[in-house]
Formats: structure tokens, C-alpha cells, sequence
């Protein structure tokens, strides 16, 4: 069993108090070498468990406790596995992990176990604060009513000309005749050289820049505001005009307009850029589906696989990975079919999308859908049947 203290407590009397709102269970070698101690937060109610990593935590440890804080051994399995029990006993109780060395793979994989946060060991007075005062303000707040936040498709590219942005183009626009009050947006997130815009046929006076330079004021007024409407039911944000560097972009503030869009409209989709910055991933993070654009040779299956294996890396979850092969000639002698493509991807081919690069290009030119041109194209009718399918997925509950 676990030696228990008090953190703040004026009579330091050793005690276990179980209606305090913070427990940290940590090994005493651990607390020893962190920033903490016994006399910091005299203002909350804090209890102190010394806890071996991998010593069971029992519901009378945990008590009524708002949130704790766990430290964890990585590649303990006893270690994960008290984790996963307490994640079982309590599955709302916020809950932080303290750990060493933790990846962003790591981290991810956490989150995705239901963790609230995940922060260094030896534990950091400051870091250690900021989690936790976090998580009890957000615990804390009362929201009047929960509010619904659309689904999400990011449309990613094995390499550069794949013909991603068609897909992206023709999926928003399919999923806002679908139907929904709120219609479809389309973000244009290839911010050097998008032209998801110009393929719909819009030619807005504002675009992704006003967002990302508009900090905290971005609300759903003004991103309707820049979004332009391209038919009913679909809107675009248009990539900048002028070429930045990637890395300028602020993830929390990309974060922060991907939220505003999922409260105003029924479906967002992502056209994400073919080069990455960090920010790429964290957008990738907020997607239910992502579709992964190649076509039949090898240099796009080759950095297909690159991709893919970035997302494993990153604790992207499988599930929600769909390969789409573009392009795909309808003939009987192919040096490399669709069934080479899903072995060397090691993942299904979800879809396929016939060739008709001179129809299409006279789409783009156009700034209209295949459909507009050529209803019955082989193309068109393969891109309505993959936004049928990708709704249906996205509502299957």
C-alpha cells in the first residue's frame, strides 16, 4: 500500500484525505528528484501518494478525487496495466500520466486510452501546475448546452499532382448535396499552392491567411465570412495568395479555425499540402477519415508508404485510414493493378477512380465538376460513389 501525505495541508499530519481534488501517486525516488514539495499549493487541497510505478491503485486510494496524477514506468506492463485499470473504474475521472521519455508516439497513443495529458518526469513545478490547474478549469466550466462538432475527411497525397485536390473538390461538394442545413467547407490547407478554390469556380476576396493573422477573433461570423459559397451546400476557404513558409503557421490557431468550422457546418473537408510541418499532423489528428490519394506506380506507392508508416509512427489509429487509387486505366494488361497496390501498402484499396486526365483538366480549366461536363464519365460516377461511401462510414452510428 502507498505512503500518503498532504501537499498544502497546514497540519502536514500524514494523513490520507480522500476529498481532496488532486492525487498524485508518484514513488517516493521520483518526488524526491522532482521540483515539488510538501509546502506548494497552500490554496488547494493536493494529496500526496508514494506509490511504486507498478503497485496497483486501489478505489480507497483514489478516493473522490477530482484528478490524478499517475506516474507511469514505460515498458512496465504491470505499469499499463494499473493504467488501464483505473482508466476501467473511473472512465471520467480527468486523468494526467507522468512518465519519462514520452514520444509524441507515446503521447498520442495515451490520449487515445482516454488520458487527459501526459507530462515529464522528474516533475517540473511549472509544467506540473499548468496541467492540472488545465484540467480542473476545463472539468470545471459549465457549458450551457454540448455542442455538436461535424465530422471531419482529410484528403492527403502520395506525391505532388496526384490529383488530391479533385478528390477533396468533388467529396465536399457531393457530401453538401447530401444534405444538412449547414452544407459542407472545404479548407484548403496546401497554403503554398492550393487551388481548391479555383477548381469549384470561386474567386474570394479573403482566404486562409485572414484566419490564421485574425488570432482569438475568429468565430463563426467571420469564417463564414471569408468561406465562399460554390453551389448550394458547399463552401470553400481558399489557400492564400501570397507563399509563406510552412512553418510559419501557428498550430494552435490552425487548431482554433478547424473547431469553429466543425461547429458551423455538417462536414469538413482538408486538402492537405503535399509537403509537412508539424501542423500538418496535428490537423491529420482531428480527422474521423483520411484518404490517402496514389496512383498505380511505384514512385507513388513508394511515398505512399512513407506516409503511411509516418501515421504509424504518430499513433494515427488504422481505422481511419482509406487508400483511394486515382487514375486507374480500365484496360486488362496493367505493369501494376490495384491488387500489387494494397500488398505493397499493406492496406485495402477503398476505391478506385477511372483515368480521364483530358476530361478532368477541362473541368479544372472550367472551374466545374466533372459532372458538369460529362454526367455519365467514368470518373464523375466513381467520385459520387466515393462521397457516397465516405458518408456512409461517417454516419454509420
Amino acid at each position: 500500500m502507498g505512503k500518503n501525505e498532504n501537499i498544502g495541508s497546514p497540519e502536514q499530519d500524514g494523513s490520507l484525505q480522500l476529498d481532496c481534488k488532486v492525487k498524485l501517486f508518484i514513488s517516493e525516488d521520483e518526488f524526491a528528484r522532482s521540483s515539488l514539495s510538501r509546502g506548494d499549493y497552500p490554496s488547494e487541497s493536493f494529496g500526496l501518494v508514494h506509490v511504486a510505478a507498478d503497485e496497483p491503485l486501489s478505489p480507497a486510494l483514489v478516493g473522490d478525487a477530482e484528478l490524478v496524477v499517475v506516474e507511469l514506468k514505460g515498458g512496465d506492463p504491470r505499469s499499463m496495466q494499473r493504467l488501464t485499470a483505473l482508466r476501467t473504474q473511473r472512465p471520467s475521472l480527468p486523468l494526467i500520466v507522468a512518465m519519462h521519455g514520452a514520444d509524441l508516439a507515446t503521447t498520442r497513443a495515451l490520449i487515445r486510452q482516454g488520458v487527459d495529458d501526459v507530462i515529464a518526469l522528474p516533475l517540473d513545478r511549472g509544467e506540473f501546475s499548468d496541467a492540472v490547474t488545465g484540467i480542473l478549469a476545463t472539468a470545471g466550466r459549465t457549458l450551457p448546452k454540448v455542442e455538436r462538432l461535424a465530422p471531419v475527411v482529410a484528403v492527403a497525397q502520395s506525391v505532388g499532382g496526384i490529383g488530391a485536390t479533385t478528390v477533396a473538390t468533388h467529396l465536399a461538394y457531393h457530401l453538401g448535396e447530401r444534405g444538412g442545413a449547414r452544407g459542407t467547407c472545404l479548407i484548403d490547407l496546401d497554403l503554398q499552392f492550393g487551388n481548391a478554390a479555383t477548381y469549384l469556380g470561386a474567386d474570394p476576396t479573403l482566404t486562409m491567411d485572414d484566419l490564421l493573422t485574425a488570432g482569438r477573433r475568429v468565430d463563426g461570423q467571420l469564417l463564414r465570412t471569408v468561406a465562399a459559397t460554390c453551389g448550394e451546400g458547399v463552401a470553400v476557404i481558399a489557400a492564400p495568395e501570397r507563399i509563406s513558409p510552412l512553418e510559419m503557421v501557428d498550430t494552435d490557431q490552425l487548431l482554433r479555425i478547424l473547431e469553429v468550422a466543425r461547429k458551423e457546418y455538417d462536414h469538413v473537408v482538408l486538402d492537405l499540402p503535399g509537403n509537412w510541418a508539424n501542423w500538418t499532423l496535428s490537423a491529420i489528428d482531428k480527422a474521423d477519415i483520411i484518404l490517402l490519394v496514389v496512383d498505380l506506380s511505384v514512385g507513388s506507392l513508394r511515398q505512399a508508404r512513407r506516409r503511411l508508416t509516418l501515421f504509424e509512427e504518430t499513433g494515427i489509429d488504422p481505422s481511419r485510414l482509406r487508400i483511394v487509387a486515382n487514375r486507374v486505366e480500365r484496360r486488362l494488361f496493367r505493369t501494376i493493378s490495384v491488387r500489387d497496390a494494397a500488398e505493397t501498402l499493406h492496406y485495402p484499396v477503398m476505391a478506385t477512380i477511372n483515368n480521364d486526365y483530358p476530361v478532368v483538366q477541362s473541368a479544372h480549366d472550367q472551374g466545374v465538376l466533372v459532372s458538369s461536363i460529362a454526367r455519365r464519365n467514368r470518373v464523375a460516377v466513381d467520385l459520387v460513389a466515393l462521397a457516397a461511401s465516405i458518408a456512409e462510414q461517417l454516419h454509420k452510428d
